[in-house]
């Protein structure tokens, strides 16, 4: 009976394997577009999320500048012991007093006028509240185009592994043909060598193209902020890229939210300038307090309150101004020049991209003729060496050139399409391109 139950508790221990591996490789399997892909990256991603709490910041410190104008209120309370009372006068003479004191005091302050400086404030926290929001869209292009980039490496990485596949299919095929030369007697042993010997190094790449893919499929779903591993659907690529250098700049320079950064901070110098010239303006509060002190806690004897309104003018502050007024048009001139490189380096980012989608373009066409041509010299070298009329090492020599052609092809059309996508990450209008499925989740 013990035996039974043993065997019944192995055969559901097995099954409960069996479902695992079956979800794990379901779930292994799953099948990825580019377009959902960015659905799961604009949910998910943690340094999108971290940017959008930059934004939920911002808006909580133009809520604090409006809260200067609240009141704030304190109780304050404190109790004395001391080692003898203390004397005290009464209508009989000197007399000891209580030896413990109790005392306790309310104060509201409810400023009246802070000298035009929290508007100013407030303006500021409003501009700072924009920049957020244009490093946000900076975080959000930059995320999308890694996406890409990530998205491709897997592509590619697929491909190679099919690629390495395929290689080491026709090494084993030409390692049969070898075999069968020899027990003809029409080869010699060391071309059995050399085809193990290529045979082993066609495995090592395939193994070492799996492992690159895995690599590639881990950086992907770290990106998504997801555990699960993904097979990529290569896109359809569905715009137009108008390579014309000039329009490209120009939409690069109306989209590029650094430059939208460094005009919002160029505002915030100038509100900061004109909020530091507040300095010597009053500043008006209300003040209340009631109190109570006595030899018991709160006592009615010894209440009291008070109520003022006070005016609170500086007269000096050190010279702080005219150093304040010097950092601040050493800020403003760090603006302009932060401007000018920026400007700068968009000119020569746009024409290196516009260069290299031409450089690409015309790679394609040339590694799909070297692969034509690889592809019938290996067809003639197998041919030639079964005929006897060729070495092996003809045959192996063939086999690098076509493996090498597909490779280059491969990463030529791969590269040509990042390269697009690339185009529209420079002249900011990547986001654009994913408007329909980043607007539905927004």
């Amino acid at each position: 009976m013990h035996k039974k139950i043993q065997n019944k508790t192995a055969i559901i221990f097995a099954l409960i394997l069996i479902i695992l591996s079956v979800s794990t490789a379901v779930q292994a399997a799953e099948e990825l577009e580019l377009k959902k892909a960015v659905k799961i990256l604009f949910e998910q991603n943690r340094t999108l999320k971290n940017a959008r709490k930059d934004i939920e910041n911002a808006e909580k410190d133009i809520q604090l500048t409006v809260r200067s104008y609240f009141p704030t209120l304190n109780l304050q309370s404190s109790y004395t012991k001391m080692d003898e009372g203390q004397p005290q006068i009464s209508s009989f003479g000197p007399v000891e007093g209580p030896d413990e004191n109790y005392s306790t005091s309310v104060n509201l302050t409810q400023p009246l006028w802070l000298g035009g400086k929290i508007g100013i404030q407030k303006e500021i926290a409003g501009y700072n509240l924009e920049i957020a929001r244009s490093n946000y869209e900076k975080v959000l292009e930059e995320q999308l185009f890694n996406l890409i980039q990530s998205y491709y490496g897997v592509l590619q990485a697929e491909g190679m592994v099919e690629i390495r596949k395929e290689a080491l299919n026709i090494v084993n095929e030409h390692l049969r043909v070898v075999k069968n030369r020899i027990e003809a007697g029409t080869a010699i042993r060391q071309d059995l060598l050399r085809s193990q010997i290529e045979q082993r190094s066609a495995k090592e790449e395939l193994s070492s193209a799996r492992n690159d893919l895995k690599i590639a499929r881990r950086r992907l779903s770290q990106l998504l902020a997801s555990e699960a591993e993904y097979n990529t659907v290569r896109p359809e690529i569905d715009f137009d890229i108008n390579l014309n250098q000039n329009e490209l700049f120009k939409t690069a320079v109306e989209n590029n939210p650094d430059l939208m950064v460094l005009e919002l901070n160029r505002q915030i110098v100038k509100l900061t300038k004109k909020l530091d010239s507040q300095y010597y303006r009053p500043d008006i509060a209300l003040n209340g307090s009631y109190d109570w002190s006595g030899d018991e806690f709160m006592s009615e004897e010894g209440e009291n309150w008070s109520l003022t309104v006070g005016v609170s003018v500086p007269l000096y502050d050190g010279g702080k101004g005219n150093i304040n007024a010097k950092k601040r048009a050493n800020q403003m001139e760090k603006i302009n020049n932060n401007q000018q490189d920026l400007l700068e380096n968009l000119q020569i980012e746009i024409k290196d991209v516009v260069l290299n989608v031409e450089e690409n373009k015309q790679s394609i066409e040339l590694e799909k003729l070297s692969l034509e041509n690889a592809k019938e010299n290996l067809a003639i070298a197998n041919v030639s060496y079964r005929a006897g009329v060729a070495s092996n090492t003809d045959v192996i020599d063939a086999q690098s050139t076509y493996n090498q052609a597909k490779v280059s092809l491969l990463q030529a059309e791969y590269s040509y399409e990042i390269e697009q996508f690339r185009t529209l990450y420079k002249s900011g209008r990547i986001k654009e391109y994913f408007k329909d499925v980043i607007n539905n989740e927004k």
